[in-house]
């Protein structure tokens, strides 16, 4: 997909989320890490453990540490996206599935540059510390490492990222 095509895909307002992916599990370590460079650049708005109690910001990456549970953040700010929702769930240590979504109107469309938003996802794949990267619109049929699924936009497969510097 060419790089404009990208952008027509990320900016389309079909009402649908963008949702990014990394391995089918990632370490609580990079759970963790990946909390806090959101925290860098988004302000928490709310947070909830699976079974809807609110968490502070000060404990959220003691929930992470909990042997199983699920975690979901919401975050706004001046970055972008604009506001990012991050979900967490994993029924062990060190199996993390996460999910990171934002819509299109989250993202400055007159001011859009795909670069400063691989920068941004640069950032959030090495923070969790994945070797693998999809972003795509919300699709519930989509399964893990189905990069040719219609409804993943690009992935590590087929754009790989510049190093974070």
């Amino acid at each position: 997909m060419s790089p404009d095509a990208i952008v027509r895909c990320l900016l389309e307002d079909d009402g649908a989320c963008r949702d990014i992916n990394f391995s089918e599990h990632i370490s609580t370590a990079g759970a963790q890490a990946l909390v806090t460079v959101i925290a860098i650049r988004w302000q928490l708005t709310r947070a909830t453990d699976g079974d809807g109690n609110a968490i502070a910001q000060g404990t959220l990456q003691d929930c992470l540490s909990r042997p199983s549970g699920a975690l979901s953040t919401v975050w706004q700010g001046p970055a972008i996206p604009r506001h990012l929702q991050a979900f967490f769930h994993w029924t062990c240590i060190d199996r993390v599935f996460c999910e990171l979504t934002f819509f299109p109107a989250d993202l400055d469309r007159p001011r859009f540059v795909l670069e400063d938003f691989l920068r941004v996802l640069a950032v959030f794949v090495l923070a969790a510390q994945s070797d693998e990267y999809y972003v795509r619109f919300e699709d519930a049929s989509w399964s893990h490492a189905a990069s040719s699924s219609e409804s993943v936009i690009f992935s590590h497969e087929t754009m790989p990222l510049k190093p974070v510097v």
